[in-house]
Formats: C-alpha cells, structure tokens, sequence
C-alpha cells in the first residue's frame, strides 16, 4: 500500500486527496504547516509527497529543497498542489526539486493519473536501482563532449548520444552534466533539479563512495542515468579536479558507457574529464568564429599530448545556408569531419524547449538516425561486434539500417 504524504495548511485539501486516493488502496497520512510535514515525511518516509507552495511556517519550496538534501528522499516524488498557476511558478517549483505541480482547484482525475504516474516512474527506477550497486567488469568508455565556443549543439550532441547508447545496449550509462555554471542537462530531459553536484561538494575526496554518488544520480525513464549540473553559479565553485577525477574513476567502475557534457573551457574540471575521455568529441558550427575556436581547442589537445585518434570533430549546421563549407573546414583544420548535423531548428528547438529530445520521443525521424548510428559507432567494440542476446528495439533500427545501405 503506498503511503502518502499530504502537506497543507488548508485542511480541506489534504482531506480531498485522501477522498481521491485511499478509495485505490493508498495510505494517506496529513500534516498542516512545513514543520510538521519535514518531521512527518522523515518519520512514516512516504512513497510520494503532495504539498501546498504558500505555508505560512515553511513555504512548499523550501520543505522540497530541505527533503532532497537528504539521501534518502533523493529519489521520492513530490508534487506542488498550489494555486499559483504562471510559468514561473511551474518552474520554481521544478527548480526546488518538485516531480510535478499541478494548480488549485483540481480535478480528482487529473490528481490520480498525476500521482500514478510519478509512483510507476519511481517503482521503476528503484527495480533497476539494484544494477548500479555491482561494479561492472572492465571500465567504461568515457566520451566527452566538448566546444570552446558556447551555442553549437553540445548538450543536444551528449543528451541523445547518451540515450541512444543506454538504449542500444540496456547496461548502464550515465549522463554528466559538467557545465557547473549553466548546464542544461536536466532541463533537456525534462527532470526537476532534485539533486545536483552542490549536494556533494563539502564531502571530501576521501571519503568519496559509489553509494554517495547514487544519492545524486537521477535515473530517466528511458533507463539513462544522469547527474545534474547545480542550480545556482556559487554552488559550483567547490567543484575542483581533483575532487572530480576521484568521481570519475567510481562512476567509470558502476557503468559501460559515461557520456559528459564539459564547459566551453580548460578549467581543472574540463581537464580532468578531457584527461580521462577515450573519446572527445570537438563541436563547430560552419562559421569563422567557431571554426577558429576549433582550431584553438585542437592545438591545446597536442600540446597536452592527447592521440590525435581519440578526438573526433562533429559539425552543425546551426543555420541554413552561407555557412563555411565542410571541405573547408576540413582543410583548415588538418582532419575530417565524422559527424555533420544538418539544419532541423524546428525539432531541435521543439526538443529544448519541452524537455524531449528526439531519439526518445521520435526515434523514427531522420534526425534520430542519425544520433543513433553514431551511438553505434562510438559504442565498445566488443557490442558492436556480436548480437545482443535480446537486441533493443533501437539495436534493430540501427541494423535495419544498416542492411538497407548494404543493398
């Protein structure tokens, strides 16, 4: 019988939850102030907690902001019930850590199909939690997605090559956003900032585990893992290398493949992700500005004596015409370019700003293909050469493909 949680200093609400939901076989139990709800939640650890913003102990927000510091309502829903219905409040909402927010007066439907979901969603991530705690047998492959020039499709890049390779394979595969002063990562798959590397920072690195790690790691319900990048600028400042490379030597052991989304920079965390990558992947756009800071960032790769092998450039094509063309690119910067995205704003754009990239939502489309065959190229080499025992459904579009080229 799940438990439920319902925080609001109006009674009448909490009691209309329990009218709509104890009738299906789920436990309600209430509390009227912030307070009292923190100190209840901790006590009976509910499956799911629905609770009013405007209180006047504890707002809403800062009842959510003081759950998830705490590991073990890391990964518990939370849904606002509020009457404040703008943008922005939506968004303070899933900025505190919220799962959900739906507005006052609401539909008893609505509420139910609301809560069903969020405890399916996390009914599923606790059974495949399990998988993370057995270290896997050799490392993972470790891709880093880097640009010195901001606006050139990095987070896209890593955000649907990392699903495409959890989808691929079905084992493990994180997602990191390291863009600690902005990133994107969380917004883009359409997650609440639950929790973030800020909550990690004063552990030090000695005292480092996997079990630390999992409390903020976020699992979406494509089976990708991610860990997201901090709220706020000053949270990140902590942050330093070496503190990250222990980080990244405990998540290379728990997982196949660690894609990371870096910064537009060489700072000590760029570096030690850079350091550690079997893979970078360079990102341009067909402009001189991006090009030149391409060339930058390749001649910093040589000077740091990284294989020339390991660095692939990716080009796109952020707008539709009078872009440098790639074979000049290629001439100036001395190598080929593996991967070129075409100009697709209106599904690009679409998949940002809604939180739905388009290898999950539309892994049909062209575009998808496209992500998804390179995930297959960039994938172990011992996947890639024998067939999955029960292949994915992604496992059959790439080879689909693959054998209508052939023909």
């Amino acid at each position: 019988m799940p438990k439920i949680l319902a925080i609001d200093d109006e009674p009448l609400y909490p009691r209309m939850i329990a009218i709509a939901l104890e009738p299906l076989g789920h436990q309600v139990e209430m509390a009227f102030n912030g307070t009292d709800g923190l100190e209840l939640a901790r006590q009976i650890e509910p499956d799911l907690i629905i609770t009013d913003v405007v209180m006047p102990d504890l707002s809403g927000y800062e009842v959510i902001r003081r759950l998830r510091r705490e590991p073990r309502f890391a990964n518990t829903p939370i849904l606002t019930l509020t009457s404040q219905s703008d943008l922005q409040d939506k968004l303070k909402s899933f900025e505190a850590g919220a799962d959900d927010h739906v507005t006052k007066p609401f539909e008893v439907d609505e509420l139910v199909a609301r809560v069903g979901a969020l405890l399916r969603r996390a009914e599923r991530a606790q059974q495949t939690e399990q998988s993370l705690s057995i270290p896997t047998t050799e490392m993972a492959r470790l891709i880093a997605v880097h640009s010195l020039r901001g606006g050139v499709g990095c987070s896209t890049l890593a955000v649907n090559l990392a699903l495409g390779l959890a989808g691929l394979w079905g084992t493990p595969t994180l997602l990191l956003d390291l863009v600690l002063m902005a990133g994107q990562v969380a917004l883009m798959l359409n997650w609440s900032l639950r929790r973030t590397w800020a909550d990690l920072t004063s552990v030090p690195a000695a005292e480092l585990d996997f079990e630390v790690i999992r409390s903020i790691t976020t699992r979406h319900e494509s089976g990708l893992y991610f860990i997201s990048a901090p709220t706020y600028p000053v949270e990140a400042e902590t942050i330093h290398g070496d503190w990250l490379g222990v980080f990244l030597n405990l998540l290379r052991s728990h997982h196949d493949y660690l894609v990371i989304d870096l910064p537009h920079d060489f700072s000590d965390v760029s570096l030690q992700a850079l350091d550690a990558a079997e893979v970078i992947l360079l990102m341009m756009a067909p402009e001189m500005s991006s090009v030149r800071a391409a060339s930058a960032a390749l001649d910093t790769y040589a000077r740091l004596g990284y294989d020339p092998a390991k660095i692939k450039l990716v080009l796109n094509a952020i707008f539709p015409r009078n872009g440098i063309p790639r074979e000049k690119i290629e001439n100036a910067l001395g190598m080929p370019v593996t991967l070129t995205i075409p100009y697709v704003p209106d599904r690009l754009v679409e998949a940002i700003n809604k939180g739905q990239p388009p290898l999950f939502e539309h892994p049909e489309e062209p575009i998808s293909a496209l992500f998804e065959d390179f995930a297959f190229y960039l994938s172990k080499e011992k996947h890639k050469k024998a067939k999955p025992e029960k292949p994915s459904e992604g496992w059959r579009r790439v080879y689909k493909r693959f054998t209508q080229r052939r023909k």
